[in-house]
């Protein structure tokens, strides 16, 4: 097997085409599945819709069984045990595809994601025979209980307890925020444990619904994906088999970040499909609408709205699927499941990133949309209103935006100082030379600009996370401001890199118009992307310094940009705007 890519490695090593997925890449077999799931999507779900919006429970768990006949509920399960046991890219392409009904689809995603897989990786095999093939057929609902009302991102210090008693463990507590919690058979619960009185850490157990003393809260009044099922949990004295431990004791940090990191990647994906459907739905909206005696899509502040958006689709698309054929290419389906769960692990730097691009970029499209809609936008008639409600929970599930941020820098830091990535000594050496570096782009041919723009970036933050680390070592963890900066600027890296190597790989396959097409997105993106690393270094820079030390690195900063030629940003809006216009929407998917 080749050498393992590195989670992190895009910082100090280019990226190479023959070592990146693109979509323009699926299988026969991938675009079937597509299709299969977009038809199903529309001719079974999307029917529903209003039904489903008034929390038809029944009805949910009867549309989750008619996905189990096209194999979807299965979809991550071996075919061992009754599933598909599809790759990581088929994964992100449901996610995708599934995602134009948001009350289904985290139905969908949590029997198919947190509430199974915690099983799939980390069970042993009788529980994996007793549970895993009726999952597969939806005659087992699960749910995922990790959440407290006094710890949400602070997961890590729960308080409900199981007691080992003989051959039970005896469960009290409470958990909060449980989707699928009012329609599920069995629940992923996550608990202190303790045996003879010695607390022995976080453990995972397989609690069914039927259990004495087990209770369920009513469904909470949510704003957005109200047709879901989302409930407290109540826990009195509730005996557990302990054939129901999952695991090892005191090792259930393990699947609850494990899991987390799978739901990140998956999260992202899901929403640049969601942003995806309600640009289309924005685009045919603004050619039916008209004002001042022309249609509103002929106007230039719609047209910018639109292209914004499909550069930001663009290379959240790009990333993801890129960190999708990593994973497949270093984690063969037959490697042993622990071992995959630390090889997908490896990645959590680009999970999160894509989680909380993927997220701010569905907010910032419904948004956007919602204002194209005009007053009907604000409507709950037209689509435009419920995308909004729905979007909102995105960037708060799957760890918070702000904790993601957060993971990002903290991984990397991790990295740095275990030597997995050589990042301190290629900082502080351009930390020492930055003040007398001079750009001069070199002639790469196909998007010179670009990939120097891209050089650049990285370079910036050598410079700033060497400056930061300089003056707080370690405890940058706590100076959150600054790290969760260098996160930003990171999160630009890895998305613009994809953007870029997507196109130069369609390029060198000799497909000229579509690399264009792309390369076309990338320069605007990189045009908005340079402007916010600008705003975030600056950030970091006037943390750590003042007076004419903040001028000097300030100064030295912005002669790393000066080179950059703005492209002519109308002309820019209009060749973009006019495609989505011609498309109906996001014109460069592949599936």
């Amino acid at each position: 097997m080749a050498e393992i890519i590195k989670g992190g490695q895009f910082l100090v090593e280019d990226g190479k085409t023959d070592e990146t997925f693109i979509p323009e890449e699926f299988t026969q077999e991938h675009k079937l599945i597509a299709k299969t799931a977009q038809d199903f999507m529309e001719k079974e779900i999307l029917p529903y819709d209003n039904e489903i919006e008034k929390k038809n429970l029944d009805l949910l768990k009867k549309l989750l069984k008619k996905s189990a006949e096209y194999g979807f509920t299965g979809a991550e399960i071996s075919e061992k045990y009754g599933g598909m046991g599809i790759d990581k890219r088929t994964s992100m392409i449901l996610a995708e595809k599934f995602s134009i009904q948001s009350s289904f689809a985290i139905t969908w995603g949590v029997q198919v994601g947190i509430g199974s897989l915690p099983i799939v990786y980390f069970g042993n095999e009788e529980q994996k025979k007793k549970y895993l093939p009726k999952i597969a057929k939806a005659e087992l609902i699960g749910a995922y209980a990790l959440t407290e009302p006094c710890c949400g991102s602070d997961a890590m210090n729960i308080k409900t307890k199981a007691i080992l008693d003989g051959d039970y463990w005896i469960i009290n507590g409470q958990k909060i925020f449980i989707t699928n919690g009012g329609i599920a058979d069995f629940y992923i619960v996550f608990a202190r444990a303790y045996i003879n009185g010695e607390d022995k850490g976080i453990t995972a157990f397989i609690v069914e619904r039927d259990r004495e003393g087990f209770s369920i809260g009513n469904e909470y009044h949510k704003m957005g994906m109200i047709g879901s099922s989302t409930v407290p949990l109540f826990f009195d004295n509730v005996k557990v088999p302990k054939e129901n431990q999952l695991y090892e004791i005191g090792k259930g940090h393990r699947i609850a970040f494990g899991i987390l990191n799978i739901g990140r990647y998956k999260l992202g994906a899901s929403t640049i499909g969601s942003s995806k459907y309600i640009l289309s739905l924005g685009v045919k909206y603004s050619k039916e609408r008209t004002a001042f005696g022309k249609s509103i899509s002929e106007f230039e502040l719609i047209r910018e709205k639109f292209a914004k958006i499909v550069s930001y689709i663009y290379v959240g698309e790009s990333a993801s699927y890129r960190i999708a054929g990593y994973m497949d290419k270093f984690i063969p389906s037959d490697i042993e499941p622990s071992l995959a769960i630390e090889r997908i692990g490896e990645y959590a730097i680009e999970h999160s990133i894509i989680k909380v691009f993927g997220s701010e970029v569905l907010d910032f499209t419904v948004d956007e949309i919602l204002q194209t809609y005009g007053g009907y936008g604000y409507i709950e008639d037209y689509p435009a209103a419920r995308a909004y409600r729905d979007s909102r929970i995105n960037r708060i599930w799957e760890g918070t935006n702000e904790i993601n941020r957060q993971v990002i820098t903290g991984m990397l830091l991790r990295k740095a100082l275990k030597g997995e990535l050589p990042l301190i000594p290629l900082a502080l050496k351009f930390a020492n030379e930055v003040i007398s570096y001079v750009p001069e782009m070199p002639n790469y041919g196909f998007l010179s600009r670009e990939k120097f723009a891209i050089d650049i970036f990285k370079k910036i933050f050598l410079m700033v996370s060497a400056l930061a680390v300089q003056k707080y070592g370690e405890n940058i963890r706590d100076a959150q401001i600054i790290s969760s900066s260098i996160a930003d600027i990171v999160s630009h890296i890895f998305l613009a890199e994809s953007g870029y190597l997507r196109a130069l790989k369609l390029l060198n396959m000799g497909d000229e118009k579509r690399a264009n097409e792309c390369a076309n997105l990338l320069e605007f993106y990189i045009y908005h992307a340079i402007r916010d690393i600008e705003d975030k270094a600056i950030k970091v820079l006037s943390s750590l310094y003042s007076g004419d030390e903040q001028r000097m690195y300030i100064s030295t900063l912005r002669k790393l940009i000066r080179w950059y030629e703005f492209p002519n940003y109308s002309k820019v809006v209009n060749e973009i705007a006019k495609k989505v216009i011609q498309n109906n929407g996001y014109y460069l998917s592949a599936i």
